[in-house]
């Protein structure tokens, strides 16, 4: 594998982004569209989620000594964080 000097780049990469840059400038350098489905939660959603996952349940007053993905669920879609999110979702998470 050929690294480019201190960034340890492959050489392909650095040829691409030289390569966008010398063709547009810096807006050249801006993320490209990506294929797939758009992301269903904003990253807002999941830092929310992940922080209220980080609470034991009786902190919040919901009478549980720990979460299960389930009841996280439900909770998330309760307090309007989610409008509707699957166990296996914040498992994921």
């Amino acid at each position: 594998m050929l690294l480019y000097g201190k960034t340890r780049l492959h050489v392909d990469t650095v040829r691409t982004w030289r390569g966008r840059f010398a063709d547009g400038g810096l807006p050249a350098l801006a993320d490209l569209k990506r294929s797939g489905r758009p992301a269903r939660f904003t990253p807002v959603q999941v830092a929310e989620a992940k922080a209220l996952a980080c609470h034991l349940p009786a902190e919040t007053g919901i009478p549980l000594s720990r979460w299960s993905c389930p009841e996280l669920a439900v909770e998330l879609n309760v307090r309007g964080i989610t409008d509707s999110i699957s166990a296996s979702t914040v498992r994921r998470w």
